[in-house]
């Protein structure tokens, strides 16, 4: 029989969130007066791509590591609309990995008032370069988002 005590409980870690700025363009907005749905999601695409290189991870460090990320499913949350000229406060963080998917919150919020414009949930899923197949993340990516 083990006398061994049970080590402290470690506290769930927090994720690592990216952060940057963005100036809303007329180029973004739609005959409606507003950021384009279309435009949202390129910005959510847009701020993962970003968050992967600010960790080492662009274009040519998964080319030699045979893998890239493809969406799965993005769902999207519009909140408030966004118009020319402000400027929003963009965060991402990968919440969970899990074999070959990878779990990414991004939110957006416009800096003047603080108003929550939308929040995302996007499924990635890596995938191996030449046959296109879900593989098991590599271990030096998960490490580079921890």
């Amino acid at each position: 029989m083990s006398t061994a005590r049970p080590g402290p409980e470690e506290a769930p870690r927090e994720p690592s969130v990216f952060r940057r700025v963005r100036t809303i363009t007329e180029r973004d907005i739609d005959e409606l007066g507003h950021v384009n749905n279309l435009i949202w999601v390129r910005f959510v695409v847009e701020m993962a791509t970003s968050h992967s290189e600010a960790v080492g991870l662009d274009v040519a460090a998964y080319r030699a590591l045979g893998s890239w990320w493809i969406v799965y499913r993005h769902e999207i949350d519009y909140r408030a609309p966004a118009f020319p000229g402000d400027r929003v406060i963009e965060e991402t963080w990968v919440s969970e990995m899990r074999g070959a998917r990878s779990i990414r919150q991004v939110r957006f919020r416009r800096e003047s008032d603080d108003a929550l414009l939308l929040e995302a949930t996007t499924t990635w899923v890596f995938v191996d370069a030449r046959s296109q197949k879900p593989k098991r993340i590599a271990p030096e990516v998960r490490s580079a988002f921890e």
